[in-house]
């Protein structure tokens, strides 16, 4: 039988953890804990969980930090041991969620919960899609944080730090990223960030995103290129020739990728640093310069490449393009002109890169006449590399 008990906030010692601890032949907890039982292992989780395994028909108590529930490696366990059909129990204790969250009276429900304990970038999937987002914080967190946010303005959040939680000098305090990086918190510590903007629709709407005449993927083209990238939460994605930045904002908005935008032009690049404040779009980071040189030096490997624009030297460097890509990648390139067109087509065959092609018209009909209104067909090269 294994009982996964939480040792609650606090000191790392079993002080608030309720059992009998005479019951038990063995007893595991992280290297960090302080206790005076003769019958404890300590070390890491890696090493505890393959302990645990190799000792199932013992009485075992396996102590972990705050809920066993909540963010722990004790829920690799369980379910290894749900697996095998292993008793298990457990002995639940406060977490510094329900800590937070009852201090600031903020509901579970309006809250997404992102951890970045010893991880280097944020889960799109669950930050500030709630009104609440609370995070699990380490060192490097607020400098995480302050790049992910760049695009936001500082009245759009609203930042609760509760340090120390369980210790005597525990404290709560309304606090700013700024704040964090100039003076660090102590740790251990967590985030609760209140939204205070309401997200603007998925579909982006043409006048909403600054642009050149011209310079903007119509709504029904950039989605058709979405849905062609195939995107998933967090994929990192390459804009290349961004124009207007529209598919990348619609990317965040849609699918919460992580956007690389690659612009040379400095007209267009201050509207997509508008747009991309106006749309609240997050991790996403805006290159100014001649895309094929500013790519070269870009050292993130992405998982979906979007060429918009460019010019004649992105075109001709498509399977440079193609080799940068991960692993199972996805590039889509879409095109107006036939010359474009076929300098594509032959850098690929040159290449000999597999790719598809699909071409896609629109025809709209004014209620006043009903005179057709056909726009430009547009080319686009569907690339995927394999894994």
């Amino acid at each position: 039988m294994v009982t996964i008990a939480g040792s609650g906030m606090g000191e790392y010692n079993f002080d608030n953890v309720n059992v009998d601890f005479s019951k038990f032949e063995m007893i595991f907890c992280d290297q960090n804990y302080e206790t005076s039982l003769d019958n404890v292992i300590k070390g890491s989780f890696k090493v505890v969980k393959e302990a645990i395994l190799k000792n199932l028909d013992k009485e075992i108590l396996y102590v972990v930090s705050g809920s066993p529930t909540f963010f722990s490696g004790a829920i690799l366990i369980i379910g290894a041991l749900k697996k095998q059909n292993i008793p298990f129990k457990i002995i639940d204790n406060t977490s510094s969620l329900n800590y937070m969250l009852a201090h600031e009276g903020v509901s579970l429900v309006k809250t997404g919960i992102v951890t970045l304990h010893g991880k280097s970038f944020v889960d799109l999937e669950n930050f500030l899609t709630k009104e609440y987002t609370f995070i699990i914080c380490d060192d490097d967190t607020p400098r995480i944080l302050s790049e992910a946010v760049s695009f936001l303005d500082e009245e759009d959040i609203t930042i609760t730090l509760g340090e120390r939680f369980g210790y005597p000098d525990e404290a709560f305090a309304t606090t700013t990223l700024q704040k964090m990086l100039t003076n660090p918190p102590r740790m251990p510590y967590s985030l609760l960030i209140k939204r205070n903007y309401k997200p603007l629709p998925n579909i982006s709407a043409e006048d909403t995103i600054e642009h050149e005449n011209g310079m903007i993927t119509k709504s029904y083209k950039r989605h058709i290129s979405l849905q062609n990238l195939e995107l998933q939460p967090n994929m990192l994605l390459w804009d290349i020739g961004a124009g207007s930045g529209s598919v990348s904002i619609d990317g965040y908005k849609r699918y919460k990728v992580k956007t690389i935008l690659f612009e040379k032009n400095e007209k267009r690049a201050k509207m997509i640093q508008n747009s991309l404040k106006k749309h609240k779009i997050v991790d996403t980071k805006l290159i100014i310069g001649e895309a094929s040189k500013e790519y070269k030096k870009e050292s993130s490997m992405p998982q979906r490449i979007f060429v918009g624009g460019g010019g004649d030297r992105v075109i001709s460097e498509l399977d440079y393009l193609y080799e940068r890509l991960a692993d199972g990648g996805i590039m889509v390139a879409n095109f107006v002109t036939l010359q474009h067109l076929t300098t594509a087509i032959t850098t690929l065959k040159n290449a000999k890169i597999a790719f598809d092609i699909k071409s896609i018209s629109l025809t709209t009909y004014k209620m006043s006449l009903l005179m057709p209104e056909p726009e430009r067909v547009m080319h686009q090269i569907i690339v995927k590399k394999d894994i």
